[in-house]
């Protein structure tokens, strides 16, 4: 039987390079339509695609951080990862549209705002992990079993 992607541990920096890869397909490719001239743009969507992607990075890090066992080097990685993938998006939002986040909008505040938020996400994931495992050991202490490792 073939394992879920839930229940494999991937590295959070495989994570950040599927980002990173993802988003600089989608920037190129808008690029590409804007520059056939079949769309007008103001420059802001790949800022919005940048935020997009890394809105997506934050969610799934957070929910495959359950199977790893090793929370500590997890949670680590996940921010060097998350700040990978804020700061490239970035860099290649700037780059390919020309436009810098001050001049695109209020991109600067999400940023913050991300941030915590991320921060939030990998905490709850966390929390609820670590509720569930404090469960199991007192499921398998009223059932008797007393060798129980979860």
């Amino acid at each position: 039987m073939e394992q879920s992607v839930f229940q494999k541990e991937i590295s959070p920096f495989v994570q950040a390079a599927f980002a990173i890869g993802v988003n600089l397909i989608v920037i190129l490719f808008v690029k590409g339509i804007v520059d056939s001239g079949s769309v007008i743009e103001d420059g802001i969507v790949q800022w919005e695609v940048s935020f997009s992607v890394l809105l997506g990075f934050m969610l799934f890090n957070s929910v495959l951080s359950i199977p790893y066992q090793n929370r500590t080097e997890y949670f680590r990685n996940s921010i060097f990862s998350f700040l990978a993938v804020a700061g490239l998006g970035g860099i290649l939002a700037h780059n390919i549209s020309g436009i810098s986040m001050d001049a695109a909008g209020s991109f600067r505040w999400l940023y913050i705002v991300f941030t915590f938020t991320y921060l939030v996400f990998i905490s709850i994931v966390n929390l609820m992990r670590k509720i569930m495992e404090i469960a199991k050991r007192q499921d398998a202490r009223l059932r008797g079993e007393d060798n129980f490792k979860g």
